[in-house]
């Protein structure tokens, strides 16, 4: 669009982002109209619906690779000479962790052991063919144990019309009539009991499984963009604390029953006080001697000495033999009442059916699993993948959960989740792929079926010790309130409130509290947005002034920047602090230097998003200004912040010359002393 003849600047079209500059006064004075438009919801949604159900020419080998990342993780720079040993490596090493790991992690959750060699089963399974991440060890992790522990103890009474024990003989194919014995039972449950927890335990695994494909589906990975690092710090530091409460009365050899539910730490404790007195010393030293030694070996072998080792020393299997032998010879349980293990049946679960009837009981409980154990996942898989350089799907992961949490609820597998330390072993083992996962998952079913009865002898306190040590990490993370202090006092806050919030309550209501207090100081924080004076370098660099003593502040023009996003929780924040930091001529407070105030340079480049109050602010300030003789300029507009101002109609009654593609731009016309004069006009 040209000028006329005249030299008039004819009339813009509404959605044209018209901006002035100072150009040749020779020059026509152009105008570029907006040619682009930003997506709306409806393409987006048409875009997805068109992706998820039109036909299209992808080929059956892209979809494979897409869908199945082990395929193309396979055949994409992958040496089947050089990378495949270190991959049967890894999986040995693995799969031997994942045994004594996954009966500790098991016994946690308050059923018998095998169901958590069975979570270190069938879903790995799964994911080893689904998963994006090549490095990261899934199957049991305390922190869901301990979630799916407590919802067990609430669910517990609901499932009773659901249970059927019928005791059959041994078999390879086991199920709970068939195998379980008195050696199983925790803290004295009868089978029912046990059966009863079992169908809570695999009915939530189910409706988790089915809440992740859902998400999936809508590609809804970004929900883990809410649990900010410090809801996230929070939370496993306090459940880590939990999960040590848990593990105290096994540490000391004393039985009472867990308190679950709500105020679960502090009423533990109480119960472990009161009962210290019944210690049994055998399982102390068992404890004491399980806990030094696989806490020495690996921090002082393996941490230490990672680099010239092929892979870790897998002590914590070590342990377990060694226990097992000690145990058998030594007759601990009928001289020292020492406290086993107990059986341990051989085979794969027999298939069975979640109750789907009750699946309304545990929605509650299944969302929160299914988000917090995604949470948890990806943060590992992220790790990882930045390390190595390569990306993860959230989408498709929350694909090989669902997938992995709906078909392991079928055979008596709970909800799936990544352990750090075992992925860490993982990648310090030399695993390439997740090619690990299905040899690991060999070496668990070669132990399922033919070695599990072995292990009958094997003291509980020592599957409480590896627990604990395997924890360490998470127990230091407390140390992360320093550099907390020191970079965020505020997101200290938030980890300080999510970490008592679980500690005192529970876990699942201090995951809603943290996310809640997370988003209430979001708005605190916008209604405490900085305004930045900005002055000017001498190679005409703009600076922030207060933190640059070679800056100078222009004479008589005032360059406010606002950092922060405008809307209706701080609008009133800014008009506030530009009406302070530059206060108009004659008003109240203003000093000598004020009143010499002429232009007034707004840079707009920090707000991303505005809204109708915020264009409101910014087109009172400009009325205000101007009726007091100062121009002001209004710089640095994004697209977004141009759109509301033109629909909105805020500044149809002031100079649209106010609009101006730059800080330097509005200075030369500042230095130029022709505010309405010929200009050229551009899109910002």
């Amino acid at each position: 669009m040209t000028a006329s003849a005249n030299g008039s600047i004819p009339e813009m079209q509404a959605d044209e982002a018209t901006v002035y500059f100072p150009g040749d006064p020779g020059l026509d004075r152009v105008a570029f109209c907006e040619m682009e438009h930003s997506p709306s919801v409806w393409d987006h949604a048409r875009e997805f619906f068109k992706a998820r159900f039109v036909p299209s020419g992808v080929c059956f080998d892209a979809w494979l690779r897409r869908h199945i990342p082990l395929v193309d993780h396979l055949s994409n720079h992958y040496s089947w000479k050089k990378d495949l040993p270190n991959d049967l490596l890894s999986g040995v090493t693995v799969g031997v962790m994942h045994i004594p790991l996954g009966m500790a992690f098991g016994m946690m959750s308050t059923l018998p052991v095998i169901y958590g060699l069975n979570t270190s089963f069938f879903p790995v399974l799964i994911y080893s063919f689904l998963g994006t991440s090549r490095h990261i060890s899934m199957g049991t992790f305390a922190i869901t144990c301990l979630m799916l522990a407590e919802m067990m103890n609430r669910h517990f009474s609901e499932f009773s019309s659901y249970v059927s024990v019928t005791p059959q003989p041994m078999s390879l194919n086991h199920t709970l009539g068939s195998n379980l014995t008195v050696h199983t039972l925790v803290d004295g449950e009868s089978p029912v009991e046990v059966e009863q927890k079992l169908l809570v335990a695999i009915t939530i695994t189910f409706v988790a499984g089915v809440i992740q494909l859902v998400l999936s589906f809508f590609h809804m990975g970004m929900v883990n963009t809410y649990l900010s690092d410090a809801v996230v710090g929070g939370v496993t530091t306090g459940a880590a604390f939990h999960i040590l409460t848990s593990q105290v009365k096994d540490i000391l050899g004393i039985r009472f029953k867990l308190a679950g539910g709500a105020h679960f730490f502090p009423r533990t404790w109480i119960e472990i006080f009161r009962h210290i007195g019944e210690s049994n010393p055998a399982t102390v030293i068992i404890s004491a001697v399980s806990m030094t030694i696989v806490s020495v070996v690996k921090t002082h072998v393996n941490e230490r000495f990672a680099k010239r080792l092929p892979f870790p020393v897998p002590v914590e299997m070590g342990m377990v033999v060694v226990a097992t032998l000690v145990s058998s010879l030594a007759n601990l349980e009928q001289r020292f009442s020492v406290r086993l293990v107990g059986t341990v049946p051989s085979g794969f679960p027999r298939p069975r059916l979640p109750v789907f009837s009750a699946m309304h009981l545990v929605l509650q409980d299944a969302i929160v699993m299914a988000v917090v154990s995604f949470a948890l996942n990806v943060s590992v898989a992220r790790l990882f993948a930045k390390k190595h350089e390569y990306r993860i799907d959230p989408t498709q992961e929350l694909l090989a959960y669902g997938v992995g949490n709906v078909f392991s609820s079928f055979f008596e597998s709970y909800v799936l989740c990544a352990a750090l330390a075992r992925s860490v072993v993982q990648e310090a083992s030399g695993g390439r792929t997740q090619l690990a996962g299905l040899v690991s998952c060999a070496v668990v079913a070669i132990f399922l079926l033919f070695l599990g009865p072995l292990l009958q002898p094997l003291p509980q306190a020592v599957l409480a010790s590896i627990v604990l040590v395997a924890l360490k990490r998470m127990y230091l993370q407390v140390f992360d309130l320093r550099t907390l202090w020191h970079v965020d006092k505020l997101e200290m806050l938030v980890w300080i409130v999510t970490f008592a919030s679980v500690l005192i309550i529970d876990v699942a209501p201090g995951l809603l509290i943290g996310v809640v207090f997370n988003l209430f100081l979001l708005i605190v924080r916008a209604q405490l947005a900085a305004m930045a004076l900005l002055g000017q370098l001498e190679l005409a660099a703009l600076r922030v002034n207060e933190n640059l003593d070679t800056s100078r502040e222009l004479p008589s023009t005032k360059i406010l920047r606002f950092e922060h996003s405008l809307f209706y929780a701080n609008a009133w924040r800014f008009k506030k602090l530009v009406r302070e930091m530059a206060p108009l001529p004659g008003s109240k407070g203003c000093s000598g230097d004020s009143s010499r105030l002429h232009h007034l340079i707004l840079d707009c480049s920090c707000i991303s998003y505005a809204d109708t109050a915020g264009a409101k602010a910014i087109a009172k300030i400009v009325k205000e200004y101007q009726a007091a003789q100062v121009s002001v300029h209004v710089c640095h507009c994004r697209e977004s912040l141009l759109g509301v101002l033109q629909r909105g109609q805020f500044l149809q009654d002031v100079d649209k010359r106010v609009l101006q593609a730059s800080i330097e731009t509005a200075l030369e016309d500042v230095s130029c002393g022709n505010y309405a004069g010929e200009q050229e006009v551009i899109k910002c």
